[in-house]
């Protein structure tokens, strides 16, 4: 009798201490903070995060490979294409780059937070020096000289000059009455210097540019016009 009692209380201890070790786990368990599991996105081949829908998200990073839309990502992630907009401040839905950094919006998104998460778009870039002219150069004076075989597309020519300072010839545009336009080159003209403007395509040097039209642009009448980068009349020729 006595055996079978030191048995039972034996047992009986050991079921007390089971349940509360079990107990202390329980409670200790439940005061932890919840870890973040990272899970792997089959579609991507790259980690994500993914913690618990209590928690408030921080945005996901994604960089756009070829052949990706934004109508694929957005379809790729499950987030609305009007969010992926607004967080990433873009207004062309059909304009990506490839290794452009993209936020991908996840749960915790409004787009009233988009300005203040969204990645900068474009990379500020040092101000182009402005170049300062000598003023004791003579300003430029550019006249049209002549047209050579208007009406023949592999021949016509038309021939400027100039009889003043040096000028870069960097968008200035010659035209005619019809609308056909040329827009120079980035190309400096020095004094007693000229350039001849070809209306056929060709491949440019210092002396000689090509236009690449289709057909003659020239013939007996015709006004060709010249003008600067500003938009004002620097010649005027007509053909003879």
């Amino acid at each position: 009798m006595n055996t079978r009692k030191l048995l039972l209380y034996l047992v009986l201890n050991a079921l007390v201490s089971a349940s509360a070790t079990l107990g202390v786990l329980w409670w200790w368990n439940q005061r932890q903070s919840p870890e973040l599991v990272i899970t792997a996105t089959p579609s991507l081949g790259e980690p994500i995060f993914n913690p618990p829908a209590t928690l408030t998200l921080a945005p996901n990073v994604y960089v756009v490979q070829n052949g990706d839309t934004l109508g694929v990502i957005a379809e790729r992630f499950n987030v609305p294409l009007a969010d992926l907009m607004a967080i990433n401040q873009l207004t062309d839905p059909n304009v990506l780059h490839i290794g452009q950094a993209l936020i991908i919006p996840t749960e915790g998104f409004t787009p009233a937070t988009a300005t203040a998460m969204a990645l900068p778009t474009n990379r500020a870039e040092p101000p182009l020096p402005t170049a300062t002219r000598d003023p004791n150069l003579p300003l430029p004076n550019l006249d049209i000289r002549e047209v050579i075989e208007a009406g023949q597309l592999v021949s016509e020519t038309l021939v400027i000059v100039n009889s003043g300072g040096p000028v870069d010839l960097a968008s200035w545009t010659l035209r005619d009455e019809a609308g056909h336009l040329y827009t120079f080159p980035a190309l400096t003209l020095f004094e007693g210097g000229a350039v001849n403007v070809h209306t056929a395509a060709g491949q440019d040097t210092v002396t000689d540019l090509f236009w690449g039209q289709s057909g003659a642009v020239w013939r007996s009448g015709v006004t060709a016009l010249l003008s600067d980068p500003e938009g004002s009349l620097r010649a005027r020729f007509v053909v003879p």
